[in-house]
């Protein structure tokens, strides 16, 4: 192991642009390979990265190679706060090491309200320069962060944490074991066995066209923060773990969980998406300290193609519609007009609290919404889309569970089939966190969800639409048993453009 001393931190703390650190750290040319974590290359990856988090959960945690320093990063132990911890571990009276630690620490975006858009970048930061650590720490100049494929079509691996997170006693990978995790997770079932539906599909977020949110159309980068990321969490973790923020981080299957999701972000590029170099929010820069103890900037507009930053993946995500594990760059699908404003034309009257039995809750006409065969469709605007906008989710706590919708006629029964159904939502980013001020000092902001029920309204026009005319039924239901928190949906519209 290289051993790096405090002062060789302190010495490091000046700020390193990142086009310097890449020229001293990355190759282009010759970039390092993500594998599978099911593949050889993979597990000889897994074995490096079980014997260096040992070492690095031995390290004090005010030293910036530590593993508690890395999980900090993301977010602090929930059962306290950012300013109580860095007088705990620094001492009250301000040092330089406790000023980066202040300017490191609880940076994780987009799930305390910050931009939606900081989601995919700010991780790419994150797992990067702790790849270099680990390389560092291990003296594996050759390490990379292996992916778990749990989006796999095997179904041996789909949905399925890997072995070697699975075994407490193993005397090369028990570092990688957690006891607080699902006990799915930790006993090598698929983490959505109790789902009605198959969670790990991932199809519809990577047909997305646009990065950023348009109006009600989900971009791809919200798609996959909402969906995908947060589904895995949940399931994979408990309020302790993977399954709350200010824990996750903790959990080295984090770091496999974050490198997956970094390569459907490279594999959305290659497929044609095109990320927006040109937003003003692009030039946001963050605080990260690399493998030698320096304090380092990164803009993410820097962040938004992995070939400068020196690594690539064993094989990327094909196409929706296409077989094969490697893809080529093809013209993205059509882009969402910006120009187009949607129309709100139903909304419950008012929130709507979750818990351990389906809640039913009607969705009314607004007062402008022009009646039709079916509250949601205008025949006099066929090509229109109809979304079911679900947004400002709060939990006081973990619920533990994903919650499934479905849609029905506002007389009748509610039907919870196939036929039915929306899709899913989860609580894993609604929860009010501590980023070093006070506990409620981060707006939760919108928690936004949208599903396209154009098909399933024209569906339900076609069996006869007069129960579905004035008014729909929402109904959500626990896949689950939840473990509490009193999760509640603020805000339940449909909208039209």
């Amino acid at each position: 192991m290289s051993t790096l001393s405090r002062r060789t931190f302190v010495k490091g703390v000046a700020a390193m642009p990142l086009s310097l650190w890449l020229a001293r750290n990355a190759s282009a040319a010759n970039p390092l390979v993500r594998y599978d974590a099911a593949s050889a290359d993979g597990l000889a990856m897994l074995q490096v990265y079980a014997n260096t988090v040992q070492q690095m959960q031995a390290l004090g945690p005010d030293n910036p190679l530590s593993w508690m320093w890395q999980w900090y990063t993301h977010f602090v132990d929930g059962s306290t706060t950012k300013s109580a911890e860095i007088t705990r571990i620094f001492g009250p009276s301000p040092t330089t090491q406790s000023a980066l630690a202040n300017e490191v620490w609880n940076t994780c975006q987009s799930h305390s309200g910050q931009n939606s858009n900081y989601f995919l970048p700010w991780h790419r930061m994150f797992v990067l320069f702790f790849e270099s650590i680990v390389r560092q720490v291990s003296g594996v100049p050759s390490f990379t962060l292996p992916y778990w494929n749990y989006t796999s079509s095997d179904p041996a691996l789909r949905g399925i944490v890997p072995p070697q997170f699975r075994m407490p006693t193993d005397p090369v990978f028990s570092p990688l074991y957690r006891p607080d995790r699902g006990s799915l997770a930790n006993s090598g079932q698929r983490i959505d066995k109790y789902q009605t539906y198959d969670v790990m599909d991932i199809s519809a977020a990577m047909a997305t066209a646009n990065y950023s949110t348009v109006d009600t159309v989900q971009g791809f980068c919200r798609s996959i923060d909402n969906g995908i990321h947060g589904r895995i969490h949940v399931l994979t973790g408990t309020t302790k773990d993977m399954g709350a923020v200010p824990y996750a981080a903790r959990d080295p299957l984090f770091w496999t969980h974050h490198i997956s999701i970094d390569r459907m972000w490279a594999s959305w590029n290659l497929n044609g998406g095109v990320n927006p170099a040109t937003a003003t929010w692009a030039t946001k820069t963050f605080v990260f300290v690399d493998a030698n103890g320096q304090r380092v900037t990164g803009r993410i507009l820097d962040y938004f193609d992995i070939a400068p930053l020196g690594y690539t993946y064993d094989n990327f995500i094909p196409p929706a519609g296409t077989t094969g594990a490697t893809t080529t760059a093809k013209a993205a699908t059509a882009l969402a007009p910006t120009g187009v404003t949607s129309q709100r034309v139903a909304a419950t009257r008012n929130g709507v609290n979750l818990g351990a039995v389906p809640v039913h809750a009607p969705l009314l006409p607004v007062q402008t919404t022009r009646s039709g065969p079916v509250l949601g469709l205008d025949a006099r605007h066929p090509a229109q889309r109809t979304y079911l906008v679900v947004k400002d989710l709060h939990t006081w706590a973990q619920p533990g569970v994903l919650y499934h919708l479905y849609l029905n006629p506002g007389q009748g029964r509610a039907k919870l089939d196939p036929d039915h159904y929306v899709g899913n939502i989860n609580f894993f980013d609604a929860q009010f966190h501590d980023h070093g001020n006070s506990a409620l000092d981060m707006a939760l902001g919108e928690n936004f969800y949208s599903f396209d029920v154009t098909d399933l309204l024209r569906r339900l026009e076609r069996a006869g639409g007069a129960a579905a005319r004035d008014a729909l039924l929402v109904s959500i239901a626990p896949g689950g048993r939840p473990e509490g928190g009193s999760p509640l949906i603020g805000t339940i519209e449909l909208r039209r453009r």
